[in-house]
């Protein structure tokens, strides 16, 4: 609907289920769990061991659906993923591009490459955060962040720095 109302760009953000968007970026990008579960602010050693275990276990149960995305989605669960997916995916549909800020919005673009290999030329991430989940998604997405100021977490803020750089740059290609 916004697409259709003339919005020629849409931006993810990211949420608050990490467990299962860190279980999907260890499926799809083929890395193990440890490498991929980051130290979040305030949290740790044992809330880190704590995360891993989550996130191991999670794995564990989507592995053998890592072939059938849907399934894999409904076995994590993973909602918040899915919802990101579809947007994306409805995106890239339409030819708009779509910035993702975050981990969840990683993963989920990580879930639309599976099912469309184009769906990446429609994908640009907003920052690269600390997190190693996020940052491993963006290595087998092949995208390069438009930010790098090693922020803990996207939600939302990456966009809001990025945003104004692209419409500086729309303003000067226009302005030639």
């Amino acid at each position: 609907a916004e697409i259709d109302s003339g919005t020629d760009l849409l931006v993810v953000t990211g949420g608050t289920d990490l467990i299962p968007a860190t279980a999907v970026v260890a499926l799809l990008a083929g890395k193990d769990v440890a490498s991929v579960v980051g130290h979040r602010p305030g949290m740790d050693d044992r809330d880190w061991m704590h995360m891993c275990a989550a996130v191991r276990d999670t794995t564990r149960r989507g592995r053998p659906h890592t072939g059938e995305i849907a399934t894999l989605l409904t076995t994590l669960p993973a909602p918040e993923v899915a919802a990101a997916a579809g947007v994306i995916a409805g995106s890239a549909a339409r030819r708009t591009p779509v910035l993702i800020d975050d981990l969840v919005p990683a993963a989920a673009a990580l879930v639309t490459q599976r099912i469309s290999f184009r769906t990446s030329r429609w994908l640009t991430a907003t920052q690269r955060t600390t997190d190693p989940g996020h940052t491993a998604a963006l290595e087998r997405l092949r995208i390069t962040p438009l930010l790098d100021y090693g922020m803990a977490s996207g939600l939302g803020l990456g966009a809001e720095l990025a945003v104004p750089h692209l419409q500086a740059a729309a303003q000067l290609l226009r302005d030639g």
